[in-house]
């Protein structure tokens, strides 16, 4: 029988404090996340001060504007964005990362103030109310326009939004069938075929051709156009023409009333500047924080509980400020060793982007490739080829360790290829992988295909049949 016993052992590991904890936490928040999770903080914390970023400066916050103690800048002057005459050169005023105008035009018309663009609910409220006057008919349409989803199509089946409603599957159809026709039409459709044949119908074109057409969407999707054609029992001119008026139809109608989403705005900006790549943080986009010392210096001189309170929020609120400085650290250092890698890729676009990985970046700047990829993770930053994702410079290689190309230069060499393809010569995998193979890039035949999926590049039997229809639709 075993015996129990008791034994001491000492071992040691690594503990992660509150305040590692929380610096880690910030390094992959974006500016934007940032300066909510600081406001936060800031609420249970009353000796921190928070001010928004220099591009929020016009947001109206009377505490926030009004408060004495703001200032325009809390980090280090090694931190700084430089500040030197390059950032004002007139040769940058067409630079499309720097240019921050508001109208497209000169004339005073452009700057007058429009009325707001009703809504997609506003819109279909209006017609509501305009085609049902029965109370019953207006709360299936209501029940219908909450269903809708935001491409303007119905998720849930018919007769599960009839059993919601109390009513026969007969009466919310007949309701269903005038909503179909409200603006724009195609709305409420429970299919891709219902909902472009509601379109056709809105403009008094759905005849037997036409319903065969979107009876055989799956022959059109597979390319199969004289099989279609001769089922629709059209010519080649009135077929190409049918298809040329399918393509005018929206197959998303419900989506034309979602606002587009705004450009991300760069936590960085890498600029080139007499050749050399410069790295500076977008003040635009950072959040200031400070510490209220007028507060502090107040609660000194009051009772002992509350000049231990203070003094126990002035430590959390150096950790923090030690933790948004290390953070901008970080993010510069690792910014500028991936600049200088990409330095080719910064003055020649994507074709010239060198392969480059996670640990790569680690080695260089002394950080943990955890760090790396953990503020890497979700940056924007603004070159001069536009604001994109900062992982968008980390891609594998193909080739030999002397002589690497990037894949998302090979993508992209594969797109333009493409792009520049002719009705008479069309490339398959094979062409294009030798064509490749000829400019210097190591690459084989399945490497090519899997990136031209990628892309979402159809294959060559499927572009050829595409150029043979252009060229009817031309004729």
């Amino acid at each position: 029988m075993a015996r129990l016993t008791f034994q001491a052992r000492q071992t040691a590991g690594l503990v992660m404090t509150a305040e590692l904890q929380q610096a880690i936490g910030l390094l992959q928040l974006s500016n934007h996340e940032l300066l909510a999770e600081l406001s936060l903080l800031a609420e249970a914390n009353p000796l921190l001060l928070v001010s928004p970023p220099a591009g929020e400066a016009g947001s109206t916050e009377p505490d926030t504007m009004a408060h004495p103690d703001w200032r325009d800048g809390d980090l280090p002057g090694d931190l700084e964005p430089d500040a030197s005459d390059w950032r004002d050169a007139a040769s940058w005023d067409d630079d499309p990362i720097l240019r921050h105008g508001v109208y497209d035009s000169d004339e005073p018309t452009s700057r007058e103030l429009s009325a707001p663009a009703p809504t997609r609910l506003e819109q279909f409220l209006w017609q509501i109310k305009e085609a049902f006057a029965q109370p019953a008919e207006r709360h299936m349409a209501l029940t219908l326009l909450d269903a809708m989803n935001e491409s303007g199509r119905l998720d849930t089946p018919i007769p599960d939004l009839a059993a919601f409603t109390g009513v026969s599957m007969e009466s919310i159809e007949q309701v269903r069938s005038i909503m179909l026709l409200f603006e724009p039409a195609g709305c409420f459709a429970t299919s891709l075929a219902e909902c472009l044949a509601a379109q056709f119908r809105a403009k008094n074109r759905l005849d037997p051709a036409v319903t065969t057409l979107l009876g055989h969407l799956d022959w059109l999707a597979k390319g199969e156009h004289e099989r279609l054609q001769k089922a629709c029992g059209l010519d080649s001119q009135d077929y190409a023409e049918l298809l040329q008026e399918l393509r005018g139809c929206d197959p998303r109608p419900g989506a034309g009333f979602d606002p587009p989403p705004p450009e991300p705005a760069p936590d960085l900006f890498i600029h080139l500047v007499e050749g050399e790549p410069i790295v500076a943080l977008n003040e635009a986009t950072w959040p200031g924080l400070t510490i209220d010392e007028r507060l502090y210096r107040r609660l000194q001189t009051a009772d002992r509980e509350a000049r231990g309170w203070a003094q126990e929020k002035k430590q959390e609120a150096q950790n923090l400020l030690r933790a948004v400085e290390q953070r901008a650290r970080s993010l510069l250092l690792i910014c500028t060793a991936i600049a200088r890698h990409q330095i080719l890729f910064l003055h020649d676009g994507i074709d010239a982007l060198r392969p480059l990985t996670l640990a790569r970046i680690a080695e260089v700047t002394g950080l943990h490739e955890s760090t790396v990829s953990r503020v890497t993770a979700t940056r924007m930053i603004g070159t001069p080829h536009g604001v994109i994702p900062l992982r968008r410079f980390f891609s594998t290689g193909l080739g030999d360790e002397t002589d690497q190309t990037s894949a998302e230069a090979i993508k992209n060499r594969i797109r333009q290829v493409v792009s520049a393809e002719t009705a008479e010569a069309i490339l398959s995998d094979e062409a294009i992988t030798l064509m490749l193979q000829q400019g210097g890039i190591a690459i084989q035949r399945r490497t090519v295909a899997k990136y031209r999926e990628a892309l979402g590049i159809a294959g060559s039997a499927q572009r050829r049949r595409d150029f043979r229809m252009k060229a009817r639709m031309a004729s």
